[in-house]
C-alpha cells in the first residue's frame, strides 16, 4: 500500500498555467469567430430571400396587371408618357363584356416603386379620358434600383417581322406607344435590414416580361402586328 505525503505541494508552474490560459484563449477566439461568421452568413442569406421574396411579390403584381391591359381590342395599353422609370397603361380584370380600364401609372422614385391608380371619368371605348387624382397610390417596393447603373427598369418592345425586335423602342412619343407590344421589367433590390444593406451579395435581381398581344402575329414585313390584336 502506497502512503500518500499529505505535504506533497506539486502542482501546474506559473509558466504552464500561462500556456494553458494561452491555449484556452486561442481556442475560445476560434470558437467566437467561427459563431460570428456563420451567423453573418445566416443573416445574408436570409435578408436574400427576404430581398427576393418581396421582389418577386412586386413583380408577379406587375406583369398580372399587364397581362389584363387588353380591355378592348386594337386599343394601345402602353401610354405614351410612358418611360424607362415609369410605366403608364391600361388595365383590368373580370368576365364583363365590356371592361371600364384604370389608368396605373408605375413609377421609381429614387428607391421606392409606387403605384398609382387613376379611375375613368370620362370618354368611351378606346377614347377614355381619366381623372388627374389618382384614386388609390401604393408603395409596391423600397431599396430598388436598376440592374445596372443607369439602365431603365422598364423597357418596349415592338414587332419587327413576326418577331420580337431584339432592340427596345427608343420612345413612346408621337404614337409610337401604339407599337409597344411587350414591356419587360427588370430591377434589382437590396435587403431592408440596414446592418448589411451595402453587401452587393445580399441583393436580388429580377426581370420578366409581358406580351400585349391576343393572336399570333403574322410573318409578313409589311404587317404591323399591333398590341391587343
Amino acid at each position: 500500500m502506497t502512503r500518500v505525503d499529505l505535504r506533497d505541494e506539486s502542482g501546474m508552474t506559473l509558466v504552464e498555467l500561462l500556456v494553458a490560459t494561452a491555449a484556452g484563449v486561442i481556442v475560445m477566439a476560434g470558437v467566437t469567430m467561427a459563431m460570428i461568421v456563420t451567423m453573418r452568413e445566416t443573416n445574408r442569406v436570409a435578408s436574400h430571400v427576404d430581398a427576393n421574396q418581396r421582389a418577386r411579390i412586386a413583380m408577379t403584381r406587375i406583369i398580372d396587371q399587364l397581362h389584363s391591359a387588353c380591355v378592348a381590342p386594337q386599343i394601345a395599353p402602353v401610354r405614351e408618357d410612358s418611360t424607362g422609370t415609369m410605366l403608364s397603361f391600361l388595365h383590368q380584370s373580370g368576365s364583363a363584356v365590356s371592361l371600364t380600364p384604370v389608368l396605373s401609372r408605375i413609377s421609381l422614385v429614387g428607391t421606392t416603386l409606387t403605384e398609382s391608380d387613376y379611375p375613368v371619368s370620362g370618354g368611351a371605348a378606346p377614347n377614355w379620358t381619366f381623372s388627374e387624382t389618382a384614386s388609390k397610390t401604393t408603395q409596391l417596393m423600397t431599396n430598388i434600383s436598376p440592374v445596372t447603373v443607369g439602365a431603365p427598369i422598364f423597357t418596349y418592345y415592338s414587332y419587327t417581322n413576326g418577331k420580337i425586335s431584339s432592340t427596345p423602342l427608343s420612345s413612346l412619343t408621337g404614337g409610337a406607344n401604339a407599337n409597344a407590344v411587350q414591356v419587360n421589367v427588370a430591377f434589382e433590390t437590396a435587403p431592408q435590414k440596414t446592418a448589411i444593406r451595402n453587401d452587393a451579395s445580399a441583393s436580388t435581381e429580377i426581370q420578366d416580361a409581358a406580351l400585349l398581344r391576343l393572336t399570333p402575329p403574322a410573318y409578313g414585313s409589311t404587317t404591323a402586328n399591333l398590341p391587343c390584336q
